[in-house]
């Protein structure tokens, strides 16, 4: 047997088969590559398909989670507080009524709340309007880091009630307090991969919405006694056919569509 011809053989056709193996794994991979584009588009296509539309959308690519503490209302500090009775609730919580009534009318007679969060609110600017409520009159606010919104932490929310003549009467006030950012920076869900995680959500978007603001906030993750946690969170606001609207969230570190943001992962009784 002439062994170094079938050595030969033997290189050619493990090369052969080295050159077939690599062209089926490139294969493989740009297949993979098509998938996502045809993905991507696939979204697009769909949200257009079923008369869905949004705008120009952010492009916020990594944020960190961020963690704060309770901050306990200071005693001291109420004593500066004019026009008022404050008084303390479980160490955290301000509620006080206004010794006389405050009124929210601007010049046109729609209510505005600036004017009030700056003379009677303690850091009132930290603040930002979440919701109004005619029926309870009441107006909910939501605290801000950084400029972005605390969703649903019931640690970090204003609440400001009035009577039926839209005059103030009084407030109650959470807070948090040293807010940093404590982890590394994250890859983020894109706003579009956010609302096809919606989308795919039985009966969350509908065809003929429209979507009129995608914004980048927070949501609590863990609440412990003192610390707490929030993650980078989608917000995104939907205009129905019907007239009506509706606020969705979606985490924004792993695509998971949040129904109920006052139900954090982990909580202790305090």
């Amino acid at each position: 047997m002439d062994w170094n011809k079938t050595k030969t053989i033997f290189i050619v056709v493990f090369a052969i088969l080295n050159v077939f193996l690599f062209s089926l794994y490139m294969n493989r991979i740009n297949g993979f590559d098509k998938l996502e584009v045809l993905g991507k588009d696939s979204i697009e296509d769909r949200l257009s398909g079923d008369d869905i539309t949004y705008g120009e959308l952010p492009e916020i690519k990594m944020a960190s989670n961020v963690s704060g503490e309770l901050e306990p209302v200071d005693p001291a500090e109420l004593r500066e507080l004019s026009g008022q009775t404050p008084r303390i609730i479980d160490e955290h919580r301000l509620v006080s009524e206004l010794d006389e009534p405050f009124s929210l009318e601007d010049g046109d007679g729609k209510l505005s709340f600036k004017d009030f969060l700056e003379k009677y609110v303690p850091q009132g600017e930290d603040y930002t309007l979440w919701e109004i409520d005619q029926e309870k009159r009441t107006a909910t606010f939501f605290q801000k880091y950084d400029g972005s919104t605390i969703y649903y932490n019931e640690n970090s929310t204003l609440i400001v009630q009035w009577n039926e003549d839209r005059e103030a009467t009084g407030y109650e006030q959470t807070m948090v307090h040293n807010l940093v950012e404590f982890d590394v920076e994250k890859d983020l869900y894109s706003p579009i991969q956010a609302i096809n995680a919606l989308y795919r959500s039985s009966g969350v978007l509908k065809p003929g919405s429209n979507i009129t603001d995608v914004e980048l906030g927070y949501s609590p993750i863990v609440q412990l006694t003192q610390t707490q946690v929030f993650a980078p969170t989608w917000h995104i606001h939907i205009e129905l056919e019907d007239g009506t609207s509706a606020d969705h969230f979606v985490n924004a570190v792993d695509g998971k569509v949040l129904d109920k943001l006052s139900e954090p992962v982990i909580k202790e009784e305090q």
